[in-house]
């Protein structure tokens, strides 16, 4: 799949939560009951439709909207508050025109709830996936791992329940259970609340228990060591051996004694239901699919990490590599002029330590402005002039303006350095180099041309240093380049880069 292809692939991925939240708000008043339904008046579906898809239109662009700010590196202040915007400010003002509107659209609570809290999580993975791929979790990352996920939803369920049943007096007692809180009641009655919870809190700690096992145990020992087969029969005969004493331990708490409906998933006073076994068996293989593609997940998230720092390892060893051919040469000029006792010595050195501050302290740097990379080359020309000006012309065409663009440092000096080490310092004529150097549509040319000595025209060497470059390119842009080296005419080498640009960060 083309980048291109990716990034459109990303923003559609985007309007997911808004998508779903859409169509449950669609479809789920078709889904009562027939007897339900005769009482209550519903418009045809075709009207509901259009209607409800004006309403989520402005969080639908929204959604795409910040998927294209994500991309392309805006603030996330910025982001944050176009979101509180469209999920929270705008459904409060559509909330509160349809109360005194009777023609309006009515935006339940429930489906304001449901995109927003759907559109949060789809932001909270994205930033959890981006933190992840740039090194081990650490801190406030550690929460957006998947138990730390679980448990924050098991807590929920806890406090939703124990506020449920806080507000209908009567407990199990008296079924169907009215969903609806009463939160004068559960202000007035702290104590009740807080014996539901534990309670409740003991029901959420044996379904944690029950992933724990799933994913520590079975998956990570058994199925990884043992094979499939034996993870089967090994969580079957534990489902088998523990449905029954673990549904006999919640029958055990108080809020289930004396009741007809016990909470606990066969609904009755006998551990050995079927549907308590039923509840397990489903537990587990809802949870084994969605641990094992956690489990990859975080494998492959491992694997480009390692990668990561693998490339960035040989980018500095190649970075090392070519540090020393420059300082060889110069030094090496240095040391000729000094032997001549030149008056042009002392100016190389200044030259030389400018050029040396540059490699030390911008060369390390993951990008570098553009400018700065054609003033370097600059200086370099100036530095070799100083010695070999009487047989060497250099050409230069620069932009005066570079736009604001960046690239990786130290990529282009390497054309230039051959061709003063391939063209003049092997010629005893006149030489000549032509530097140009333009930006088109985000990319770069650079061209570097220079006069061959007639006994060298033919060659086709280019040398330790140039493959050193291609290798540092297919590093950093994969196939996204061009390099070209080689003779443009009997006389004439030519060598040509093309490679992307990225804006300079605001």
């Amino acid at each position: 799949m083309k980048f291109a292809d990716l990034i459109k692939t990303q923003h559609l991925l985007a309007l997911l939560p808004v998508l779903l939240a859409w169509l449950w708000a669609l479809i789920s008043p078709q889904m009562l009951p027939s007897d339900v339904a005769a009482y209550t008046p519903l418009p045809s579906l075709w009207t509901t439709a259009w209607q409800s898809a004006l309403l989520y239109l402005p969080m639908l662009f929204t959604q795409g909207w910040l998927s294209r700010c994500e991309q392309r590196g805006h603030g996330m202040a910025l982001s944050g508050l176009l979101w509180l915007a469209a999920f929270l400010m705008y459904p409060a003002f559509w909330w509160h025109w349809s109360q005194s509107s009777a023609t309006a659209y009515q935006f339940a609570t429930k489906d304001w709830l449901l995109v927003a809290i759907l559109s949060l999580m789809y932001w909270c993975q994205l930033v959890y996936q981006r933190r992840q791929r740039r090194g081990p979790l650490t801190g406030w990352s550690r929460l957006w791992s998947l138990d730390a996920v679980l448990l924050l939803l098991l807590a929920l369920w806890t406090l939703a329940w124990a506020s449920l049943l806080t507000s209908h007096p009567p407990g199990f007692a008296e079924q169907p259970i009215p969903v609806r809180f009463d939160w004068a009641r559960i202000v007035a009655e702290p104590a009740l609340w807080l014996w539901y919870l534990w309670q409740f809190a003991v029901l959420a700690g044996v379904m944690f228990g029950c992933y724990w096992l799933t994913r520590y145990y079975l998956i990570r020992q058994v199925l990884a060591q043992q094979g499939l087969l034996t993870f089967v029969l090994l969580s079957l005969l534990l489902i088998l051996a523990s449905y029954a004493p673990l549904a006999w331990l919640l029958l055990q708490l108080p809020m289930n004694n004396g009741v007809a409906v016990p909470a606990v998933p066969g609904g009755s006073q006998d551990p050995f239901d079927w549907y308590n076994f039923n509840f397990m068996l489903l537990q587990w293989l809802l949870t084994t699919p969605l641990i094992l593609a956690f489990e990859r997940q975080q494998q492959d998230s491992a694997l480009a990490q390692l990668h990561h720092q693998q490339v960035r390892t040989e980018l500095q060893l190649l970075q090392q590599q070519i540090n020393p051919h420059f300082l060889f040469n110069t030094l090496n000029n240095l040391y000729a002029l000094c032997l001549l006792k030149s008056d042009a010595a002392p100016q190389l050195v200044l030259k030389l330590a400018d050029l040396l501050r540059y490699v030390v302290y911008q060369g390390q740097q993951e990008r570098v402005p553009l400018r700065g990379e054609l003033d370097y080359l600059q200086h370099y020309v100036d530095l070799q002039q100083l010695r070999v000006s009487n047989k060497t012309t250099v050409t230069l065409d620069f932009p005066a303006d570079c736009g604001g663009w960046q690239l990786p440092p130290l990529l282009l000096i390497m054309l230039l350095e051959n061709a003063y080490k391939h063209g003049v310092e092997t010629s005893a004529a006149v030489s000549e180099i032509w530097l140009s150097a333009s930006i088109r549509q985000q990319r770069l040319l650079f061209i570097c041309r220079n006069t061959l000595p007639a006994q060298t025209a033919n060659t086709t060497d280019t040398g330790m240093g140039l493959d050193n470059l291609r290798r540092r390119l297919q590093l950093l842009y994969g196939t996204d380049f061009v390099l070209k080296s080689g003779p443009d005419t009997a006389s004439c080498w030519h060598a040509e880069l093309q490679l992307p640009l990225w804006p300079e960060s605001p």
